[in-house]
Parts: C-alpha cells; structure tokens; sequence
C-alpha cells in the first residue's frame, strides 16, 4: 500500500521499487454501483465499511492507473480527502486515510508536474506519520513515504533542507523496520538513494559510503529471484561508478561493470525498466573504455546503448539521453546531434537541465578542437554558462561546470586575443578552485589552470596571485590520490597534474620567495606515491618512547595500508564472490586510510610533533647535506633553476641556458633515436647550461678537490631523464671535463627518499643473492651474464656468501630479497607506459593442454618491488644489470619517479646502480666485473661506481651510448 517511485540521478536511472501494493480486498463490487451514490453512502457509513471504502479508493487508483484518465484520479483523491475530512482526528483509520490521500496527490503529482500537489501530499504524509502511533505497525512505511515525497521535491527545487529530512525520516522507516521484514530491502535502497542524492549535492564522501552500505545490505537480504533484484543491482552499480568517479579506483568501476550486467541479466526481456538497466550498464564501459583505451569495451558499450534505444519509444523522455550516450561512444557528430535534441527537449526546470547543456559544450569545443571553427567555440561557452547557472553555487559539480567554462573562454582567448575571455577564465578557474565540496583533482586542475594564465599571459603577468594560488594546491596535493587506492590509481590520478610542482617552485623564486621555500614545495608536490610508502616506514621510535598509544595504533595502521591490496584473480573464485571480496577490502582500506588520518591529527597535537609526516624544518633539511650538497634542477617555462642544499644554507641560482625548450628539443631526438652524436650534444649542452655553473657555484670547478666530493641531484620534470652524471664537454673528439671528474654524482627522487635510506643500518657484504636469465622467452639472448655472473663471485668470494638463481619466477626472488644484503639481476628490463608495471624479466613454467612443460615470461613488477619494506639491517645494494631501470617512459608521470631503480630503492635497497636507456651486452658485463671489483677492495659503492664509469667512458669515450646510461641512485 505504500507508494513508491523512479529517479534520475547523475550517472544513469537510478530505480527505486514501484507503486503501492492495492488489491480489492472486500466481496462488494465496487465497480457496479453508481460512483456519486457509493461515495454517499460510504461516506454516512465510514467506521463500520472501512475496508470497502479502502477498495473503492484502490480501484479508482487502479482504473487510473490503468487507463492513464485524469478523472480516475481526481475521483481517487475526492473519495479519501472527503473521507479524512468526516473522520474525526482520533479515529483509528485517520493515520491510514492520510497516506492514501498524500499518495493519490503524489499520483497526480507525477501525471502533472503541479508542485503544488507534491507539497499537499507532503502535508498529508506529515500529518499520517503524527497520527500513527509509535507502536503502530504501518508506521515505518509511512516514514519510508514521507522521506521519499521530500526527496522528491528537493529534486524539483533544490531545498538541501527537504533532502535533510529525507535521509532522516528515511532513517527512522530502516530502523523500524524489523530484520526479517518483507520490506525492509526496499526502504535501505531509498536510504541509500538519498544518501547518494546527497553527497552528489554536498560531495560529501561518507554519504556514498553509506548509500553502498545500504544497497549492498538491500541486495543482501533480497531473494535471487526477487523482481526489486535488478533494480537494486543497477542502483548498487550506479554508486559504485560514482566512487570511482571520486576516487579514481578502478576497482570500483570493475565492480559498478559486474552489478550492472547482473541486473540485465536478471530482468526480463519484456522489462519495464530494461531500457534503464542496458543504458546504465553502456555508460560504466564507456566510462572504463576511457580510462584503459579497451576497444572491447567500447564495442560492447555501444551495443547495449544501441539495444536500450531499440527497445524504447520514440517518444519516451529518457530516449534523448540514451541516444547522446549512444552518440558519444559512436562519433563526436553523433554525440552533438543527440545532445542538441536532449536540449531541445528539457524544460527549463527540469533536473538534468546542467548536465545536458554541459554536455553539449563539451562536445561543441571537441569539434572545435577538430574544425577551428569559431561558431562551435561561442556555442560552448553559451551552453556552459547555462549550465553553470543553471546549478547552485555550492554543488559539487558547479567545480567542473566552472573549470570547462574557464578552458573554453581561455580557448577562446587565444584564437581572438579579448582580453575580457582571459580574465573571465581566470575567474571561472577561480571560482572553480575555491569550492570545496568539490573532488579535490577537479580543484587542484582548476588551480593549475588559473595559475598558467596569470603566469604565461604575455600581456599581464600577474605573479603575485599566482604564487599564493600554487601554494595552497601544492600543500592539498598530497590528499589528491587516497591513501587507500592502489598504485596505478594513484598514478592515473597524479598523471593529471604533472608540472604544478615545477610551475610552484618557479613561482615562489620568480616574487622573490626564498629558496627554501622553493624546496619544500618540490619536496610536498612530487614523488607522493613514493612518499606514502616511506609515511609507512619511518622510524616512529621517538613517538614510541614519548606516546606509545599513539605509535602503536600508527603502527598498526600503516601497516596494514603498505600491505598488498588482496588479489581475487582465483580462478577458483566464483564472479560474485570476487566482486563481494574486492569490494570489502575497499571498505576496510577506506576506513584504515580514514583512521589514520585521524590518528596523525591526535599525533601533531603533541608538542614536537606537530611536523609529524609534513614538510621537514629548515634544520631537518640542512641536514640531509651533511655528506655532500643536494641539487634540486628545475626546469619550466617561466624560468630554470638550481636550488642548492649544503649543510650551511639552500640557496638557488639561476640557469638561463637551460631553457624548457631546448630539453624538450633534446629529449626528442635522444629519446627516439639511437644516435651518438645527438647523444654527445646533449652531453656538451647540460655540461654547459646547469653541471658547469652549479660545480662552479658550489666551489668544486674549476679546481678539482681531493678527496672528491658527494654531490646528490634531483632532476625535477624532463630532467628527471637527463644523464646529468655524464655532462662532459668534448674537444676535438675527446673528454676535456665530465661530472665524475668533479665529484661523485648520485641521484635521488627527493630528499626524503634519501634521508631514508640513510636511516637504515648499513651492513657489510655477507650474502649476494645473483639472478640471471642467460635466455628469455620471447626476447634476445644475453649471452654474457653467466660470465658477468662468474666474475661477480670472483671478486666477491673473500668478504660474501653468493648464491645464483637461473631462469627464477618473480614470486621466487620476491621471497628471496629480504635474505640478501647484494641483489644483483642481470637480465633484460622494460621500462612501461604504466609506471606500476615497468619490470624485469624472468620466468616460469606452465603446463600446457595436453601435458607438456612449458616456460613464459614473469615479471617482477615495480608495485610489487616498492611494497616489500625489507628489513632495516639488509638490502645495501641492488644492482640492476638491466635496460633502462631508471626511465620513466610515461612523460605525464615524471615528477612521481617511479621506475624500476626507484621502486629498489623504496624497497628498502640503500644503494641501486640502474640504467636510464638500453645498455650493451658487452658494456653491462664490464661495468659490472669492474664495479665488483673495486667495491671488494673500498666497500665504497659511489667510488666504485665512478671508477667503473669512467672505465667504459676511457673505452669508447665518443659513445656515450655505451658508457653513459649507468646511473647510482640513493645514499
């Protein structure tokens, strides 16, 4: 008996469960008698023919229901509203008479439009809920009307308040609603709608938390063969997909994928709402398509749009936003056409009116991109600022209205130079960025954004805005990727805002800011992935001795986040059951990366620790030079410098030769062709433009020291790919001046990567674990590396224990590293668009379908590499006689450095000697031999490197190909 009702939300069709449940319950024959004369004579006898008055209002609700005329349902209203009006206020029927009366109003409400009936049914549903007693075992379902009624008006106007009261009358129904109650399933589902409508309304996370809570609680005690099941499924995936939205875990939308074509697959083909469910499940692939670039994805996308299209009519008011999905998964002139007809076809207060007009700005300044055609441009912008007004101030998605309009007025700034375009896109940015509700990647690209206009615009530069601007996006990055997501999410995440610690650092030197405060925003703004594995495994010894509460429960927390997320790729596991799996560690790591959050804000309440796991003090950093200067190389558009850290001061000099566009002209030819003198070139260009002046300024050029000294360099953006090791200046073909000739170079990603690995206890050479692989399934053989192998042991037999494993699996070594002081892999190495999945090649058996033994390839992947935290009191040196280890091939991920050497070194390895191109068979095995053999006799791994070095360079001094692309990262 208890009305219930469908919704739109942002994603697709949300489905909610339907109408009331009327039957004809007593034998009179309601339809045979006169109306007027029955409604009478039921009017004169209301107590003792109750339940006959109950039928005559079903069946005028039925027949209306039916026959879709008008009259039917202004009589079904007539009959109780006259009916409640001759009922006294302490009737017993008065609590039931009101909630059929606000139901019919709702009915007439949804034939209409009228607000005006809405609010009257809410007035009725208010005054059923006062009447029921609290005992009374209808009332949770008159809680469950109400909260439903008011959802629906906070749809229509937009009052929070109605959606406030929603959630909380919707909250009483659940919790009077007993466990094993028929109805319980559908009341969590509309909780859990509401509490969807609300955090796409606030952004507030835990409210969709909660609404899939509440619908995985709905689905759980929901039959299998239950009609509700589909929808509910639908409705799960649809909170699903907007998590993922939020947080970028694509384990999320994996999940949103599997729910979505399991309530296809349990509704029928003749459906009601199978049109809804097929649309829903389109736009999740579209959406996964998008983010993996899967073509199967997007041919199944467009099928099950096509089909949801098929199967509705043509007069159908949701057929416009199937035929714009279906458009923009086909072609971007598809996509316009049906967003324009989407348009056309919305009133003005109807509730998808922004998203429709925003959509087709979108796709008008994608053709614009195409076509250059102004006309498209202007259009963009109009539909835009129609769809930023058409959305209240404080919405979350106003942020994203605001940042598209901002790029569109900034496009068109640049095709006609009005300088009012350019401070109304700076303006949008803004206003984008100053919304806090907002996912914190929209607000973070809206700073970024703004900030390149006020930074770049040649007409009026206005710094002084910026920097502050860039300061406080580079202090709220760190929060952009959760702490609860896994690796390559992150990295999606980060991907998008490469250069805004460069761009910041520039900044803050350009107004005259100090230098130090330059390096701590590069130290805040790069290499965060990194950064959150070493929050899990700093020493917390000082915390412990001075609030061991708080350090324990740390501990326990971060311990459980540096942990690998739970893999569900059984083949053994049924699909349900892996989703069910997934989707329980995504709650449980939500809620440790939540909890330690507030832990580390009970931690920085304590005196002394309020920097706990921040930006270190000036003291702190100047101590990380104690060994030898650090130097931080910062190269953008606006200006390049060299920030100096000694133990004394962080100073920075500026590198005007050492322009952003000769290091893209550089990195051009040296990254795609295999040249030595292009290769030399850069050489001769970095020893001029940043290693001559920066050795000069710190006093050790043009006078060589002795002995020489540790200089640790970061190269920040493109020159994080620079062989800055190897600047040399040629004359007549031979080395007149190189880096090793002035210090020992060693790289670092940050200087708290290094701070770290100087924290580990160092141990002398008493086990070496060596991993070759003369054969590789696949690949070219290495016909030197049992030879490398041999010399190795040669060289260390008096002072290691050296053990050799040949053609090894991943899982193998993995279980072997923290044995080893000395890991040394002579093997082939694949740098990988996917930083996470950059790895070494080894290998493993198989067995094939009809018996036989067979080896493949295994990789031993960055991610799994960076989370194995190996003992403190091991891994001294992890040497990778491998091709380019220390290369980031995915140029937006640059400022993470993430790559094989530095997942090493994360790991826990103090010291690694990787490569930053492919290295020659014959140049790895003789760098190895001749490294070995120096460390045997310093036990200095710098030196050894620098003698091993320049070896290879005294060998073939013109080919920088061969002696140059061996790196030293770390202490």
């Amino acid at each position: 008996m208890y009305h219930r009702k469908r919704e739109m939300d942002s994603v697709g069709i949300t489905i909610n469960n339907v109408r009331p449940n009327v039957a004809l319950e007593s034998p009179l024959h309601a339809s045979l008698l006169p109306l007027g004369n029955l409604r009478f004579t039921l009017l004169r006898l209301v107590s003792p023919y109750r339940a006959t008055m109950d039928n005559l209002e079903n069946y005028l609700s039925s027949r209306y229901e039916q026959t879709g005329n008008p009259q039917e349902l202004q009589a079904a209203i007539t009959q109780p509203g006259e009916v409640v009006e001759a009922t006294t206020e302490d009737h017993p029927d008065q609590e039931e008479w009101l909630n059929n009366l606000g139901n019919d109003l709702y009915g007439r409400y949804e034939r209409t439009g009228n607000l005006q009936d809405l609010d009257a049914a809410i007035v009725q549903l208010g005054a059923s809920v006062e009447a029921a007693p609290k005992d009374h075992p209808d009332r949770a379902g008159l809680l469950d009307n109400l909260g439903n009624y008011l959802s629906s008006r906070y749809e229509q106007t937009g009052s929070l308040q109605d959606l406030q009261d929603a959630i909380v009358w919707s909250e009483a129904a659940v919790e009077e609603t007993p466990e094993d109650h028929p109805n319980r399933a559908r009341r969590l589902i509309n909780l859990g709608y509401h509490m969807a409508s609300r955090y796409d309304r606030t952004g507030y996370i835990q409210d969709l938390e909660a609404a899939i809570v509440q619908s995985e609680a709905a689905l759980g005690a929901t039959p299998e063969n239950h009609p509700d099941r589909s929808g509910q499924l639908n409705n799960l995936g649809n909170h699903l997909s907007r998590r993922y939205e939020r947080t970028g875990n694509l384990q999320d939308l994996e999940a949103a994928i599997v729910q979505s074509e399991a309530a296809v697959e349990a509704a029928p083909e003749d459906h009601p709402n199978r049109a809804i469910l097929l649309n829903n499940l389109g736009f999740h692939l579209g959406r996964r398509y998008k983010r993996t670039g899967s073509l199967q994805d997007l041919e199944a996308a467009i099928a099950r749009v096509e089909t949801a299209v098929e199967v509705t009519s043509v007069d159908h008011p949701d057929r416009v936003d199937w035929l714009n999905n279906l458009g923009t998964c086909l072609d971007l002139e598809a996509a316009i056409v049906h967003s324009e007809a989407a348009v056309e076809a919305t009133p003005g207060d109807h509730p998808s009116r922004a998203r429709r007009f925003g959509s087709l700005g979108n796709h008008l300044s994608s053709r614009y991109e195409r076509t250059a055609n102004l006309q498209d441009l202007e259009a963009a912008i109009v539909y835009s600022e129609a769809a930023v007004e058409a959305t209240p101030e404080d919405h979350p998605n106003q942020a994203i209205l605001l940042n598209n309009l901002g790029n569109y007025l900034s496009m068109r700034y640049g095709r006609t130079g009005y300088l009012q375009d350019l401070e109304a896109a700076i303006t949008a940015h803004f206003a984008s960025w100053s919304i806090s509700t907002a996912p914190t990647l929209t607000r973070l690209d809206a700073a970024l954004r703004a900030a390149k206009l006020l930074v770049f615009n040649p007409l009026d530069k206005d710094l002084s805005i910026a920097c502050p601007l860039l300061h406080d996006a580079i202090h709220l990055m760190p929060l952009a990727p959760s702490r609860s997501l896994g690796r390559e999410d992150q990295q999606y995440i980060l991907g998008q805002l490469t250069g805004l610690a460069s761009l910041a650092a520039a900044v803050s030197l350009n107004v005259g800011q100090s230098p130090l405060e330059a390096l701590r925003l590069q130290e805040l703004g790069r290499s965060i992935t990194n950064s959150q594995l070493l929050d899990y495994r700093i020493d917390i010894s000082d915390l412990m001795a001075k609030h061991p509460t708080l350090a324990k429960d740390f501990d326990s927390l971060r311990r459980e986040l540096d942990s690998s997320f739970p893999s569900t790729e059984s083949t053994y596991m049924p699909l349900e059951q892996r989703v069910q799996t997934q989707q329980a560690a995504i709650r449980r790591r939500n809620k440790v990366a939540k909890d330690l959050d507030t832990i580390l804000q009970q931690i920085r309440q304590n005196p002394g620790f309020e920097n706990f796991l921040r930006a270190e003090s000036k003291e702190h950093l100047l101590s990380a030079a104690q060994e030898g200067p650090i130097v931080v190389l910062n190269v953008t558009v606006l200006r390049s410098d060299a920030i100096l850290l000694t133990k004394a001061q962080v100073s920075s000099i500026a590198l005007p030769h050492l322009s952003h566009a000769s290091m893209t002209n550089y990195f051009g030819k040296s990254g795609t062709i295999d040249d030595n003198k292009v290769k030399r070139q850069l050489l001769e260009w970095l020893w001029k433009a940043a290693v001559q002046p920066v050795l000069q300024e710190l006093g050790f050029y043009p006078k060589e020291i002795d002995p020489l000294p540790r200089v640790w360099w970061i190269g920040v953006g493109l020159m994080a790919k620079a062989p800055i090791h190897a600047a040399t200046k040629y004359k007549k073909g031979l080395i007149k001046m190189t880096t090793l000739q002035y210090c020992l170079p060693s790289y670092t990603s940050t200087i708290r990567a290094l701070q770290y690995s100087r924290s580990r206890k160092c141990q002398q050479n008493t086990s070496m674990l060596i991993v070759t692989m003369p054969t590789t399934p696949g690949a070219s053989s290495l016909s030197g590396v049992t030879k490398e192998a041999g010399e190795i042991k040669h060289s260390l037999q008096k002072s290691s224990i050296v053990e050799t494993l040949e053609r090894p699996t991943a899982e193998r070594v993995l279980q072997a590293l923290p044995n080893y002081s000395i890991a040394h892999f002579a093997c082939h190495g694949v740098s990988s668009i996917n930083p996470a999945d950059s790895h070494l090649l080894l290998s493993k058996q198989s067995i094939s379908h009809d018996g036989l033994c067979t080896e493949e390839i295994d990789k031993l992947r960055v991610k799994d590499i960076a989370a194995l935290a190996l003992p403190a009191a091991s891994s001294r040196l992890a040497y990778l006689s491998a091709c380019s280890t220390a290369n980031s091939t995915a140029t937006e991920l640059v400022d993470e450095v993430t790559h094989i050497v530095s997942a090493f070194h994360i790991a826990g390895f103090i010291n690694v000697i990787g490569t930053l191109w492919p290295a020659q068979d014959e140049a790895c095995q003789k760098m190895a031999a001749d490294f070995y053999s120096m460390l045997s006799e310093t036990d200095n791994v710098a030196l050894s490197y620098r003698k091993a070095v320049l070896g290879l360079m005294k060998q073939k001094p013109t080919q920088p190909i061969y002696w140059a692309p061996f790196i030293h990262f770390g202490a």
